[in-house]
């Protein structure tokens, strides 16, 4: 499994990084835990965890994908710059996997799918959770259903 911890770059753009983590479930572990554990080597307390991707690998293994946002938007000393997102790629509905993954896609259909639950969220708990400045970041971001084919 992966979790993607976001959060805020210092100064005065405040804009996002990430870092990533990995691990593995044993003995019937359950994936939220472990995520929740793995989230947490890090700075700071988390405000969410989202599970967002699950995908297959040409080697037999599925990944799971997570999205832990942080409270006071620190990341840790692995944080890397949030680059331009890439474009969702194309998607048949018979055959969702693309053919090629790179490392941010997972981090990009989660944030994505953020923005749309920020967006539409009736009771705006979600937006509370996350706070005014992380739904800032996510409101400029193009947001996704997970699943759906984006209008082009």
């Amino acid at each position: 499994m992966e979790v993607f911890r976001v959060g805020f770059a210092g100064g005065s753009d405040r804009g996002l990084v990430f870092s990533r983590g990995e691990g593995r479930l044993e003995n019937g572990e359950n994936p939220d835990q472990r995520a929740r554990g793995l989230a947490a080597d890090g700075p700071g307390a988390i405000a969410l965890i989202h599970s967002t991707n699950w995908r297959w690998e040409a080697d037999g293994r599925i990944v799971l994908t997570y999205l832990a946002w942080t409270k006071d938007g620190r990341v840790g000393p692995h944080a890397r710059p949030l680059p331009a997102l890439p474009p969702p790629g194309p998607t048949d509905p018979l055959h969702p996997r693309p053919a090629e993954i790179r490392e941010l896609d997972p981090l990009a259909h989660g944030l994505r799918h953020l923005a749309f639950l920020t967006r539409t969220s009736r009771d705006r708990a979600l937006a509370a959770t996350l706070g005014p400045d992380a739904v800032a970041a996510l409101q400029r971001l193009e947001p996704q259903v997970a699943g759906e084919l984006p209008d082009r």
